[in-house]
């Protein structure tokens, strides 16, 4: 039987019971009864839900009532897809129906009334979350989820939730409702409050070597008789002379021909190493950063008998993956790497000469409160070598055996810290981006401060090399540039420093989409003599900036 003449003949049934027909309609109540409809769901879903985007949304296997709320009754009932939905009337009322969900999809239904208009519906036939959204709602009473149903066994959670861990709960709960596959819900929820973190991280290191080392060598060239004492590397007997080498005193008799080399040294070195790296990212996605270069480093190709060349990397990096989380602090998982060439530890191969490298790295997490600091690695090394070198018996003689000796001992101490601050951050506005970035508080010399005071770089702004007899000279290093980069808090075109922004908050036009807020008449300035003197000038100078305003109608220009 045709789709649409079976709704028909069922609401005409419908008409029959609950208007009672008349015996002039016994006939049609004869008529052979249409095939029975399935037994209605014993789950009632209430009130059919009306989407976002005015669907009508019905449950699997469930009963939802429908009031189109029109004042004409229901004669004919079309729908394009019936295997996902049945429809019938709900009687006493003919201007209501019930929808039952049979299975998942979409289909469209057509109203028809007894005046022969129609009225088109798309009906959403899905799972039903409901006991999901509640369960999520008791797990996470402060977010705001919804739970979307998608295609097949789908899941999309939409929203928002305060605390990053609040976002994990509720993928895991919404995934166990779903078969327990994690790849089944797809994780649509934001995470509200300040998500930048900065990673403010500190590498220190200090090395320290002290060395001391004592030897004598001797030498006696005389007529009938040549003798000589040489250990290690403070002489050599050349020709049967005795040649001093590496001592650095050396004292001789020469009616005697006596030669005698001293080796007494204590020598001290310093190397210090500090390293700020700062990065910036946003809660949950890592970051990486790096400042430094390649070494090229010989190595074998496979299966040839030539050198190849790979690039190792040196210089400055960190790996950072921050989570902020719902107490307001901060989780960081680590792995900041210092590398630098030390040819010392280098080898030389047939190929040639490979470099070795310094190398300080840690991986590891904490968790910490915006703006505290941590000592996530540290180190702490003291090497120490000695050796001695003695002729046989002569040597092990007291006081005696220092002429016939050669000692070294040496200290190497190593300090190694590495600090850890996390801040959550902003984005900041024109005005407050700083003014004094690298490179940019500088100027190219003139020639004076070229040839004459042999300056390669000069401070940005005016300067008086020469202020006079009672002022003297004024050195370039004296000089502050105070009120860089704006003179009088205006900003020029393009705000002296690319930047734009003066110390009291006004953005250069263009930047940032923020105009400059001036008044509308500047009240004239009568200029104010200021004597010269060295530097800069005084701020409260006053400084006369033409500026050309557009005609208004009255009113201030303000952000």
């Amino acid at each position: 039987m045709h789709l649409t003449k079976l709704f028909r003949l069922r609401m005409l049934a419908g008409l029959a019971a609950v208007a009672g027909l008349g015996a002039g309609q016994t006939a049609l109540a004869q008529q052979p009864a249409p095939p029975a409809a399935p037994a209605a769901p014993t789950r009632d879903a209430g009130e059919a839900r009306i989407g976002k985007l005015g669907e009508i949304v019905v449950p699997i296997n469930g009963l939802a009532k429908f009031d189109p709320k029109l004042e004409k009754i229901i004669t004919d009932v079309e729908l394009s897809n019936p295997d996902v939905l049945d429809v019938r009337v709900a009687p006493p009322d003919l201007k209501k129906l019930d929808l039952i969900g049979k299975l998942g999809g979409a289909s469209k239904m057509t109203l028809v009334f007894q005046d022969r208009s129609k009225v088109v519906y798309t009906v959403i036939v899905q799972p039903d979350y409901e006991q999901l959204k509640y369960v999520l709602k008791r797990v996470v009473p402060t977010a705001n989820i919804d739970v979307i149903p998608g295609v097949g066994n789908v899941v999309i959670l939409s929203g928002s939730v305060s605390k990053p861990e609040d976002a994990d709960t509720a993928v895991r709960v919404t995934s166990s409702a779903v078969g327990g596959n994690a790849a089944n819900v797809i994780n649509a929820l934001t995470v509200g409050g300040s998500q930048h973190v900065m990673i403010d991280v500190v590498v220190a290191q200090v090395d320290r070597t002290e060395l001391r080392e004592r030897g004598f060598a001797f030498g006696v060239n005389g007529t009938t008789l040549r003798i000589s004492s040489v250990l290690g590397t403070l002489g050599g007997n050349a020709g049967g002379t005795f040649a001093p080498g590496g001592a650095n005193i050396i004292a001789s008799i020469v009616p005697a021909q006596f030669v005698g080399a001293l080796r007494a040294l204590r020598t001290e070195s310093l190397a210090k190493f500090l390293s700020e790296p700062k990065l910036t990212t946003m809660s949950g996605r890592p970051a990486f950063f790096r400042a430094g270069g390649r070494q090229a480093v010989l190595s074998p190709q496979a299966g040839l008998a030539a050198a190849g060349v790979t690039l190792e990397p040196v210089g400055t990096e960190l790996e950072v993956l921050p989570i902020v989380r719902g107490d307001g602090k901060i989780t960081l998982e680590l792995n900041p790497r210092i590398t630098s060439v030390n040819n010392g530890r280098g080898i030389t191969t047939n190929f040639g000469f490979s470099p070795g490298f310094n190398e300080q790295q840690t991986r590891t997490t904490v968790t910490l409160e915006p703006g505290q600091t941590f000592a996530i690695a540290g180190l702490l090394e003291t090497v120490v070598n000695g050796s001695a070198e003695k002729v046989p018996y002569l040597g092990d003689l007291p006081l005696v055996g220092a002429a016939f000796s050669n000692v070294r001992f040496e200290e190497r101490e190593t300090e190694l810290l590495i600090l850890v601050t996390p801040r959550l951050q902003e984005a900041m506005n024109c005005d407050q981006v700083g003014k004094r970035v690298p490179g940019l508080e500088t100027r190219n010399p003139d020639d004076y401060e070229l040839f004459l005071e042999s300056l390669i770089e000069a401070p940005r702004g005016q300067r008086k090399p020469w202020g006079g007899r009672s002022l003297g000279y004024h050195a370039a290093w004296k000089c502050n540039p105070a009120g860089f980069p704006c003179a009088n808090n205006i900003c020029g075109p393009t705000g002296l420093n690319g930047h734009g922004g003066c110390a009291t908050g006004n953005c250069a036009p263009g930047v940032g989409g923020h105009p400059v807020v001036l008044p509308q008449t500047l009240p004239p300035a009568p200029p104010v003599p200021v004597a010269p003197v060295g530097g800069y000038e005084p701020l409260s100078s006053p400084v006369t900036i033409p500026v050309q305003l557009p005609p208004t109608t009255g009113g201030t220009n303000e952000r």
